[in-house]
């Protein structure tokens, strides 16, 4: 009697030809999740500089850099956190109370007290990874706690009022045009640049990728997954604060809801760019993408005066669709 080692040749065959297909599928569905973006922003430029001759002068494109600069920033922070397969839906309240936080300690200390309203902003980013990895529970009902938690904080401190600002010396250095050109997209651009060059260049990004892709994998291979997710939060923090600071100093006040339009909207984005809910796949480069279509989008219902409710709705509906995109049915499984 002797046992059968050798797979039979018709299923070799078959399984050989499951695997092209597959690996063929794969390779479609990557070039349309990196080609959808592209097509759906040349078709908001055109229907909007149809739409509207506003659209493309330069006080409207001005204004849309401003408004697209937060959007990177705090995006290009949350994209980390998808990266490895966790969500942090608190990025909009860390916006929030860093803006507040922010504004009050220039008030008191002058425009060094700025510094104070970001150290806020990375704790929060900090506290969520502790909370997330230490006491073992789920990125998503952590970061659904924190945000309701920082934006409480937020209205507490604040009394509900919102804080102006007054600091010539901050809107020297982030606010303003230089060649016509608004300083808050050049420091949005300093932080594409620090995203990306972390992701592509540094073992850190490597490793975040590398969790995000097979968590398993990545602790046998010696990586300290724990350590690299609580990094990955704070860096979230970080790049939330940096946007709460400059959507302060372009607005040149602070409200107790400044940032909570930006977690659906940055949301949207990195699903849009292609970076997967599942983990491992995309990062900040194609975020860019995401940004820009959220932000020509939303500009141009803005020039086309759609009711602000209809606007949330259409953003929501452009969510949904980023995450059917992007996600890998195949490989689905909770979100950490």
């Amino acid at each position: 009697m002797s046992t059968k080692l050798d797979p039979e040749p018709g299923t070799l065959t078959q399984t050989v030809a499951t695997q092209i297909r597959s690996d063929g599928q794969g390779a479609w569905r990557a070039r349309i999740i990196l080609l959808a973006p592209i097509a759906a922003l040349i078709v908001l430029i055109i229907v909007f500089s149809l739409a509207s001759p506003v659209f493309f002068t330069m006080e409207n494109l001005q204004n849309l850099v401003r408004q697209m600069a937060v959007l990177l920033v705090v995006a290009l922070g949350a994209t980390f956190v998808v990266l490895i397969g966790s969500i942090d839906l608190s990025i909009g309240s860390i916006v929030t109370l860093t803006g507040v936080s922010s504004a009050m300690f220039v008030a008191a200390l002058g425009p060094w007290g700025a510094a104070l309203g970001f150290a806020v902003g990375v704790a929060c980013g900090l506290v969520n990874g502790l909370v997330h990895v230490y006491l073992k529970v789920p990125s998503f009902i952590v970061t659904l706690g924190t945000m309701f938690v920082f934006a409480g904080v937020a209205l507490i401190v604040s009394g509900g009022r919102p804080q102006a600002l007054r600091s010539p010396e901050l809107s020297a250095i982030f606010g303003g045009t230089i060649f016509g050109i608004p300083l808050i997209s050049l420091w949005a651009l300093v932080a594409l640049v620090i995203a990306v060059a972390i992701e592509k260049k540094l073992v850190f990004g490597y490793r975040a990728k590398a969790v995000g892709d097979a968590e398993t994998v990545a602790k046998l291979s010696g990586i300290n997954v724990d350590r690299v997710k609580v990094a990955v939060f704070a860096l979230s923090g970080l790049f939330a604060a940096f946007a709460g600071l400059l959507l302060m100093i372009r607005t040149n006040s602070a409200s107790g809801s400044m940032g909570e339009p930006l977690l659906m909207e940055a949301l949207a984005a990195i699903l849009l760019g292609g970076t997967s809910l599942m983990g491992g796949v995309g990062g900040p480069a194609r975020t860019i993408l995401g940004v820009l279509v959220i932000s020509v989008l939303s500009n141009g219902m803005n020039l086309a005066s759609v009711d602000p409710f209809v606007q949330q709705t259409i953003t929501g509906v452009v969510l949904i669709a980023a995450v059917a995109l992007t996600l890998n049915r195949k490989e689905l499984s909770s979100v950490k």
